[in-house]
């Protein structure tokens, strides 16, 4: 058969269910736009029917408001003024009317129906009659005579609520008209399709309402098959087709069950304009079909003549192409269906040597490197589907990676690949960098963001913000200004809209001049206009030229910092105002308070020698320990006192402990006998210990103290244990210990507060204030002796100081020296005694004497002196209180006294104060203090330790400055 009749068969075998195909479609489309058209049209009609129905619903409402408001009760001035006001609120479609029982219209929001006369009117009858809501006819009242629908609503009289028959309590009917004009005004806007009409009819089929509008239909009965169909839906939609007045029309109609029950709708459409655009396109269609089909026909005849040429042609491309591809730098290989290879270039039998002379031979044998595993079936897949892939694989022995590109034809298949070997190394090491690069800018990013402070960073010399995290937008209110913004040069700081000058924004200077800003305070107003101090510090970042590039600001709110430093220098200034009063109040508490009680002590022991019956000893027993416990209460106070103020500065020096130990068992043996409580010391050897002889005395008597108050029954003891052997940096722990009522382990804590005591809910002062272990503590920070405790309830308290000790040598506790040893057992030592209270210095003469003492007494420095030079003889010990008349003090007696004997006569100081003053002045002259009041028993001890002293070296020197604790 010729070439050219095979190809005419071809066409024409192409051509005719192309033609099947076309003609199926035009008709399909023609039912499609049919159905189409009826869909759009029942659409509309529900939303004309959903529009009717919000018309009457708005009339009701309209209708039951008024009713409800009790309008009509306002009498006729009253509605009326109320339906002047609703006639501009209500759309011209709607208007009301209220009317008496009789029908007469007395109130109307149309003028025109004032005096109407509804009482004949079946409605107006029926709303009277029911009470109900009662909606009558389309009927034509206004003057243009068009139609009306009326909804009625009785209202009661104001002593009355309807409900009732006629000669119930009613008092009239409220009328809403509804003119069909609506449906004009609410969808006259609105654009219809070509051809189509909505039409309103009422019960007899007479046109009441139509869009587009047609004043000439408004009454007309409605075509007889409209009202057919409509009346042979019965409540459902009614589509029908029929032609009148020689036009076909799609009719769908709404019968009279649906809106408001007195209407019926229908929308009508002319089918041939409804359907004209799909004919049309029907038209073009076949004509574009036809057409198409006469240049097929062409088309083969001129194909059929080029087919031999592209025959010939297709024989030299063969032969271009496998030169081509010889020389191409990809490898090529191609297969026939059978995986047979057909071809291979040299580039590869380069890639692929094993492959050998492959031509010929099957190609998944000859190229295994290539079509091993997935890849051999991806190429499957490919040469079945004749889908071109590209891919990458590994060679499994070789281990190069090879990109392949598959493109499969009816022949065959045709490979191209390449060693990419090194490209996915290169390509490996540039995801890790990559991944690496973002994982470092993510966190740089999450640094940057959540840092406390604010975070700018500008370019230089632009001075461009390019980063800027969200704690400085805080700071600064928002974002921070342009490069240019507010007349700056971008290398400033804007200051609530007032630019810094450059040499003051430490931005501008890190990027302009290199210098790094740290924490400087600048004042800032935030666009709000809130004022604050921000702490900026800038620093530049330099490339490898050394130039800035950019500059790293940071922002810190320093405002709370502020407010706290004025706040904290107001409260020291208060402090030390306090401090100041404080000072002032104990000066004059310790002086006024401790001289009667000096003169108390002094004169009570002078009493032991007079009273001699048991009775009075008890008595006088009795006032001893009242005055000892006022005079410990008041050491306590005074001395948390200067605690507190830092007034006490210790004299550490080494000194023997089991001394001390010994003076505070004698000191406590009354009070632990008259208690009946063991007591012992046990210590395993003789320590020296470095420290301040009286803190530490005070420390241990407190505790001693602490433990016979609370121990009723058993033993206190007091244990000293060495640690670390007699040498420099060894230590000693003192323990004192009872049996009493124990602590609470909740309690462990509070013990060291001041004014805390167990068990002495009545504030008994026999027990003290509460401040002994309150002592301890700041005396344990003073001298760096660690304080620790254990207790059990019941069973008693541990507390232990641990002390350092002092370097092995002997120094031997100061024997008591008496008065006679003192002057070599002659004649009565010579005392001098200086005091300006008449009352002490009278207790303290008494008092000497009864020691033995020949004593010669002095209210002030002066009469002292002139005594001593009209006698002639000087002083053996002299006891000087430090605050005299007329502002003099003590040392200057016993300056001028010793200058007079030629050497330094033992003295002690006696003073009611509690300031660090005293102290001072008279360890800077070498004179030991004892303060006010002091026990006989105290006062001949420090006496004795004077006179030792004086003994031992004549050239003592004056001593160390430091602060002296109440013995």
């Amino acid at each position: 058969m010729p070439h050219y009749l095979r190809l005419f068969l071809l066409i024409v075998a192409a051509v005719v269910p192309l033609a099947a195909l076309q003609f199926m479609t035009q008709h399909s489309l023609w039912q499609d736009r049919e159905n189409e058209v009826r869909n759009d049209t029942l659409r509309l009609l529900d939303l004309l029917d959903a529009e009717q129905q919000r018309i009457a619903a708005e009339a009701r409402q309209v209708l039951a408001t008024i009713v409800e408001s009790g309008v009509p009760q306002a009498g006729p001035p009253g509605c009326q003024q109320t339906m002047d006001r609703l006639r501009a609120r209500y759309p011209a479609y709607l208007s009301v009317e209220v009317a008496d029982r009789q029908g007469r219209v007395w109130c109307a929001t149309d003028p025109v129906s004032l005096g109407v006369d509804l009482g004949g009117i079946r409605t107006f009858q029926n709303a009277l009659a029911t009470g109900a809501l009662t909606v009558g006819e389309y009927g034509l009242r206004d003057p243009n005579q068009r139609p009306i629908l009326p909804f009625r609503l009785a209202y009661p009289s104001p002593d009355g609520m309807p409900g009732g028959p006629l000669d119930g309590p009613l008092g009239g009917v409220v009328t809403v008209l509804l003119d069909a004009r609506w449906l004009e005004e609410n969808l006259g806007d609105r654009p219809l399709p070509p051809g189509m009409e909505m039409v309103i009819a009422d019960r007899q089929g007479h046109a009441v309402a139509r869009l587009p509008e047609a004043p000439e239909a408004i009454g007309q009965p409605l075509p007889t098959p409209m009202l057919q169909a409509m009346h042979a839906a019965r409540g459902t939609r009614s589509v029908a087709v029929f032609e009148t007045g020689g036009v076909e029309r799609m009719v769908v109609s709404a019968p009279l069950d649906t809106g408001t029950g007195e209407s019926m709708i229908a929308i009508g459409i002319d089918r041939d304009a409804a359907m004209r655009p799909v004919r049309d396109a029907m038209a073009f269609s076949l004509a574009l079909f036809g057409g198409v089909l006469l240049l097929t026909c062409l088309g083969a005849a001129w194909g059929m003549r080029q087919f031999l040429r592209v025959r010939e042609r297709m024989l030299e491309t063969v032969v271009e192409k496998a030169s081509v591809l010889e020389s191409t730098t990809d490898a090529v290989a191609e297969l026939d269906r059978s995986w047979r290879v057909v071809f291979v270039n040299e580039r590869a039998r380069t890639l692929l040597p094993d492959s050998g002379d492959a031509v010929g031979r099957n190609g998944r044998q000859a190229f295994a490197e290539l079509m091993a595993g997935e890849s051999g079936r991806t190429l499957q897949q490919a040469m079945e589907h004749r889908e071109a892939v590209e891919f990458e694989t590994q060679g499994p022995r070789s281990g190069i990676w090879f990109a392949v590109r598959a493109f499969p034809s009816r022949k065959g298949l045709a490979l191209y690949f390449r060693d990419a070997t090194e490209r996915r190394r290169l390509e490996d090491e540039r995801t890790l960098l990559t991944r690496q690069l973002e994982a470092e800018r993510s966190l740089l990013t999450a640094i940057l963001d959540h840092l406390p402070s604010g975070l700018l960073v500008a370019e230089a010399p632009s001075g461009r913000i390019v980063k800027v995290n969200d704690t400085a937008l805080s700071l600064l209110g928002g974002p921070p200004p342009p490069a240019a913004g507010c007349g700056c040069d971008g290398t400033r700081a804007c200051n609530g809209g007032a630019c810094f000058g450059e040499g003051r924004c430490p931005l501008s200077r890190a990027l302009r001049m290199g210098e790094t800003v740290e924490q400087e305070d600048l004042p800032y107003t935030r666009p709000d206009g809130t004022a604050m101090t921000l702490s900026v510090s800038a620093t530049p970042v330099r490339g490898a030229d050394g130039r800035t590039t950019l500059a790293i600001c940071t922002l810190r709110d320093v405002g709370e910092r502020k407010a706290m430093e004025l706040a904290l220098q107001r409260a020291k200034e208060e402090a030390d105002e306090a401090n100041r009063a404080k000072s002032k109040f104990l000066a004059a508490a310790s002086h006024d308070l401790r001289q009667p009680m000096q003169s108390m002590f002094l004169f009570t022991g002078i009493l032991h020698r007079f009273i001699r019956d048991e009775q009075g000893q008890r008595s006088l027993e009795m006032l001893e320990r009242g005055l000892d416990t006022l005079k410990g209460l008041l050491d306590s106070l005074l001395d948390v006192s200067r605690l507190d103020a830092g007034a006490v500065d210790p004299r550490v020096e080494p000194f023997p402990l089991n001394s001390l130990l010994d003076e505070i068992a004698a000191s406590y043996a009354p009070i632990l006998e008259s208690k009946k409580l063991a007591f012992r010391i046990v210590q395993d050897r003789a320590a020296m210990v470095l420290s301040d002889r009286v803190l530490l005395g005070r420390m241990v008597r407190n505790l001693l103290e602490n433990a016979v108050k609370y121990t009723e029954r058993g033993a206190v003891q007091i244990a000293v244990q060495v640690q670390g052997g007699q040498v420099q940096g060894g230590q000693v722990r003192i323990e004192v210990s009872d049996t009493g009522i124990g602590i609470p382990p909740d309690q462990l804590t509070r013990i060291f507060a001041e004014f805390h005591q167990l068990n002495n809910p009545e504030r008994d002062r026999a027990r003290g204030l509460g401040l002994g272990l309150a002592i301890v503590q700041r005396l344990s920070g003073i001298l760096d002796h660690p304080v620790e405790v254990k207790s059990q309830p019941d069973r008693g308290s541990v507390f232990a100081i641990t002390v350092p000790l002092a370097a092995a040598e002997t120094v031997p506790a100061p024997s008591p020296i008496t008065a006679s040893a003192f002057t070599g057992g002659g004649e009565a030592p010579r005392a001098l005694l200086v005091d300006d209270d008449a009352i002490v210095l009278l207790g303290l003469r008494d008092m000497f004497r009864e020691w033995g003492y020949e004593v010669q007494i002095a209210g002030s420095t002066d009469e002292a002196v002139a005594k001593i030079e009209a006698d002639g003889r000087m002083p053996d010990v002299m006891l000087v209180d430090y605050r005299l008349r007329e502002e003099r003090v003590g040392t200057e007696a016993v300056v001028r006294v010793r200058a007079m004997a030629g050497w330094d006569v033992p003295a002690v100081i006696l003073t009611g104060e509690a300031g660090p003053e005293c102290e001072t002045d008279a360890a800077a002259h070498g004179l030991e203090v004892v303060r006010k009041p002091v026990t006989p028993r105290q006062l001949r001890r420090v006496l004795d330790r004077a006179m030792a002293k004086q003994a031992k070296t004549a050239d003592a020197a004056a001593g160390a400055k430091g602060e002296r604790l109440t013995l």
